[in-house]
């Protein structure tokens, strides 16, 4: 008779410590920057004709867009690594 196996965990870990470091960096100017982007907007609203503010917004809609290229890219390169990691079979090895 074959035996049965019980209780078996699998606990896959990984150092993200790195990403998230990165991560933060990014997010905390993203945050900054939509908050700004909302108080230009606020401004905006009691003087629609305002050619700073608009210009303001244009510049901070332009920060956001690089920030989030940032985001993007950092993510890009964390699922990189990681799938370099797999591929070679050196996962948790090191």
């Amino acid at each position: 008779m074959a035996g049965r196996i019980q209780g078996i965990t699998v606990e896959i870990g990984g150092d993200t410590t790195k990403l998230q470091t990165a991560l933060k960096g990014v997010n905390t100017e993203i945050r900054n920057t939509q908050s700004q982007l909302r108080d230009v907007d606020k401004l905006l609203k009691l003087d629609p004709g305002n050619t700073e503010l608009l210009a303001q917004k244009h510049r901070l809609l332009g920060d956001a867009v690089k920030e989030t290229k940032e985001k993007l890219e950092t993510q890009e390169c964390a699922c990189d690594c990681h799938a370099g990691e797999c591929s070679t079979g050196n996962e948790g090895l090191s």
